[in-house]
């Protein structure tokens, strides 16, 4: 079973890396046009509210995704049952939602003046920054609707089966983002306030397609004949997707509270703190993205049926498996761009209004942001663990505890560091996190048996450590952060870094025996084999 769930993260993971490639490519024109400018401040502000609940409400492992799962799992079988409960949810948080959207536009003015102060900061700064940002809210305000809609969706069609269109969809607002910007540069359109709306015109426009395109999966599986409006009769599966659904969105919506509270200080610093921010978040959801999407989308659904049947040491066995393989694949990772940030930043980023002021800015931020990568995946994991029992309220606890913990240390690194101090506080309260999420569930079904695998961490350590040692070398052979260097020599040279540091890595972990590194290899031979068969 485990090794088809791995088959299925391969293909979840290469439809994943596309997806993120394009938002990449949708956040190089972004910097391109806009830089860390008070314009890309205004459309990341307001984003917080309507982009982000997208991706966190309706994005997969999000809460409306994970209750869907969680409850579908155990009525699939029935089409009756499960067209009555579909057809009784998507209603339900349709209308909901709307309701939300309609407070958000009203109260639209309070909620900017909020979540962004920008104390410190003139009069006429102040006013610009609202006035960007509240326009932005107003057009991008519908993507509340759209995330539990869509997270539904995905929810339904990853229980069935289908894994392409959930994985892949995100690349449309991406592409919609690109496409509007630029044919809003060919028209040459003049001013900060008209050309900035085309980001939240082409976010709105994308996210719609992103639902749309999950209706095929519905229309082929067949189940949209069952759906039937019965408002009168209770459904146990609907009380159950409730129960999950409040306390998941509650430690969802709580663990964003933390995002606000980094806005909040982050709109007091020099213009542009809040976009770096955003990028270097950006640049570290890349690879987090990929991994956590190729793993936990497969594997969620086995935890519930694991938990669901009581086999509580397989159920152990595979979260252990699962948050292993992660860490094997992230500390390399995370190394890399602990050694490499500022090139990384420079070749990725630093063209039109992105300068140098703003490299330095998202380089600092992103180094600071680095320790949370380990602790990232492995919370994500353990709450999809408790996820599995229906237990949302232990990760809604845990959540409420963070913010505490996140105002206390942005208040004591802020003053003295500025947003990279910011970003380590968010290191800390996601190891945080972690550590009392893996303590709480010590508590529910015992240790997950990490005795049994100190030394296959430690061989992971030791082939990290070297794979370092050889990255420090390489930058005293090869200076690339030195002006010396040009655009396409710096890409050579960091290319030509990370495959030799990566091999160097996966070399030595194979020599060392890391069971991850073996289990990788079957993976990488099928999937040289299809490629060379498709050429």
């Amino acid at each position: 079973m485990n090794r088809k769930l791995f088959k299925i993260a391969g293909f979840v993971g290469i439809i994943t890396v596309v997806s993120k490639i394009v938002g990449l490519l949708r956040d190089l024109v972004i910097a391109k046009f806009y830089g860390t400018t008070i314009t890309a401040d205004a459309y990341n502000f307001a984003y917080l509210l309507t982009g982000n609940a997208l991706i966190l409400l309706g994005g997969l492992g999000g809460p409306f995704h994970s209750a869907t799962i969680a409850t579908l799992t155990k009525i699939k079988d029935n089409a009756k049952d499960f067209g009555s409960f579909l057809t009784k949810i998507f209603t339900s948080t349709f209308i909901v939602l709307l309701l939300i959207t309609f407070a958000v536009i009203y109260f639209k003015t309070q909620i900017v003046h909020f979540i962004a102060p920008a104390t410190g900061h003139d009069i006429s700064y102040q006013e610009k920054l609202w006035h960007l940002t509240v326009m932005q809210l107003e057009i991008m305000s519908p993507l509340i609707i759209i995330s539990g809609l869509l997270g539904i969706l995905c929810g339904v069609a990853n229980v069935y089966g289908r894994y392409f269109w959930p994985s892949f969809s995100p690349v449309l607002p991406s592409i919609a983002i690109i496409f509007f910007v630029e044919i809003c540069h060919g028209m040459s359109l003049q001013g900060l306030y008209i050309s900035g709306l085309v980001l939240g015109i082409g976010t709105l426009i994308g996210a719609a397609l992103q639902l749309l395109v999950q209706l095929p999966d519905l229309l082929k599986a067949g189940l949209y004949k069952n759906c039937r409006l019965t408002l009168i009769k209770n459904q146990k599966a609907v009380g159950d997707f409730n129960h999950f659904l409040g306390p998941a969105i509650l430690s969802t919506s709580i663990g964003q509270i933390t995002v606000y509270i980094d806005s909040f200080f982050c709109s007091g610093l020099q213009e542009g703190s809040w976009t770096a921010t955003v990028l270097a978040n950006r640049l570290i959801q890349l690879p987090l993205g990929v991994l956590l999407t190729s793993f936990l989308v497969p594997f969620f659904p086995r935890f519930s049926e694991l938990a669901h049947a009581k086999n509580i040491n397989a159920l152990k066995e595979t979260a252990i498996l699962v948050i292993k393989s992660l860490w094997f694949l992230t500390l390399p990772i995370a190394v890399y761009l602990f050694l490499f940030a500022k090139p990384v930043v420079e070749i990725v980023f630093q063209r039109g209004a992105f300068d140098e002021r703003s490299t330095m800015l998202t380089s600092s931020i992103l180094i600071a942001l680095l320790l949370s990568m380990i602790a990232y995946v492995a919370r994500d994991t353990l709450t999809r663990v408790f996820y599995s029992f229906e237990n949302s309220r232990i990760p809604l606890l845990v959540a409420v505890f963070s913010i505490i913990l996140k105002i206390i240390l942005n208040g004591v690194f802020v003053e003295k560091y500025q947003a990279p101090g910011i970003a380590f506080s968010t290191s800390l309260v996601t190891l945080f996190n972690f550590l009392l999420l893996g303590f709480l569930l010590r508590k529910q079904i015992g240790c997950l048996g990490w005795l049994k695998h100190v030394r296959s961490l430690l061989k992971m350590g030791v082939a990290t450590l070297i794979m370092y040692l050889f990255g420090v070398l390489f930058l005293l052979v090869f200076p690339v952060h030195m002006e010396q260097y040009g655009f396409f020599s710096k890409a050579i040279l960091l290319s030509a870094s990370f495959i030799v540091c990566f091999l160097i890595y996966y070399g030595l972990a194979l020599a060392l025996r890391v069971e991850e590194a073996a289990s990788l290899v079957p993976v990488l031979k099928r999937f040289l084999t299809t490629t060379s068969l498709k050429t």
